[in-house]
């Protein structure tokens, strides 16, 4: 598994207007990397290397009825041990990520932080960021 480690340090939710306008509501995601570095995880077997993400995942609601972020950390190892410097070479040169590395960042990221993201629309009274799925009744042939 190339995520060894996930800590979140920050969550913020606010919510601009009371009421929530009828219609239809966009919710935006934006992940963000915000930093990387070289980071290290202690395991029962000995400390391991990988490349520290610090992340900002942003949600706005458009119109603007809340905006949010979550903040936090992974240790990212990746799959080839010589990838490592290469990942931290393009971001300390270009401040740039490979497309593959941040596919797998974004997606793991997302599958942490879409609860939370759950919870708090729930206790926000909110739309939520993913729909729901939804049972119809259809009228039976005669």
């Amino acid at each position: 598994m190339p995520v060894l480690g996930f800590n979140i340090t920050k969550i913020e939710l606010e919510k601009v207007t009371l009421a929530v306008p009828q219609g239809q509501i966009e919710v935006r995601l934006s992940p963000k990397v915000k930093e990387m570095r070289l980071g290290e995880i202690r395991t029962p077997t000995g400390k391991m290397n990988g490349v520290e993400i610090l992340f900002r995942y942003e949600i706005d609601y458009n119109p603007r009825i809340a905006q949010g972020a979550i903040e936090g950390a992974i240790l990212y190892l990746p799959p080839q041990k010589d990838k490592m410097d290469e990942i931290l070479n393009l971001w300390e040169d270009e401040k740039k990520i490979d497309s593959l590395t941040f596919a797998e960042v974004v997606n793991f990221i997302t599958k942490e932080v879409s609860p939370i993201l759950m919870l708090m629309a729930k206790e926000m009274r909110l739309p939520y960021h993913i729909p729901l799925p939804r049972v119809e009744v259809k009228p039976q042939p005669q």
